[in-house]
């Protein structure tokens, strides 16, 4: 049994809904863009696949709350294939980071958690194309777009790991990055 199937449920929770409200709380105060990459490296690196794909759609559906309910998104069915494009992309992201952490266990886990970001974040947008492909007809590559996705995103991993380290130098029986899954 790995270490993250003895953590109890409750503790795997909690330690996930302190995350969603970590995530939440900065979307709050810095706009709207959910660094969802992030979150799914973070998640596939502490928690089994099937917990890690429920706390991305959590964060996800939490993004889809504010912005719908607090920033007053239009309800149109172009904004609303937005979001379930960006819940896919999100999962795309975690399908990308998981076979990466898999095929680097036991390298130091910032090797693991950069090579698990870049195939995330890669996954997340050609996903993203696609949905653009879709919705609007058109594929277009902005690279001003993408950078600003990958730098949040990458910013949000740092301090999401650097957070995560310090929990684990903790006695606290919580998920970390880098347990095996």
């Amino acid at each position: 049994m790995s270490s993250v199937s003895m953590l109890s449920a409750p503790r795997a929770a909690l330690w996930s809904a302190g995350l969603v409200t970590l995530v939440m709380g900065g979307c709050l105060l810095a706009g709207c863009l959910e660094p969802l990459v992030a979150v799914a490296v973070i998640a596939a690196g502490a928690l089994p696949l099937g917990r890690a794909a429920l706390l991305v759609t959590a964060v996800w559906l939490a993004g889809q709350a504010i912005g719908f309910g607090l920033h007053d998104y239009p309800r149109d069915p172009r904004t609303i294939a937005w979001g379930f494009g960006l819940g896919l992309a999100a999962l795309a992201a975690l399908a990308g980071a998981v076979p990466i952490l898999k095929a680097t266990a036991g390298k130091p886990v910032w090797l693991r958690a950069g090579l698990a970001f870049v195939a995330a974040f890669v996954a997340n947008q050609l996903v993203i194309l696609g949905v653009e492909q879709a919705v609007t007809g058109a594929c277009e590559v902005r690279p001003g777009v993408v950078s600003l996705v990958g730098a949040l995103n990458a910013a949000w991993l740092a301090g999401l790991l650097a957070i995560d380290a310090v929990v684990r130098r903790t006695s606290l029986p919580l998920p970390s990055f880098g347990r095996t899954a």
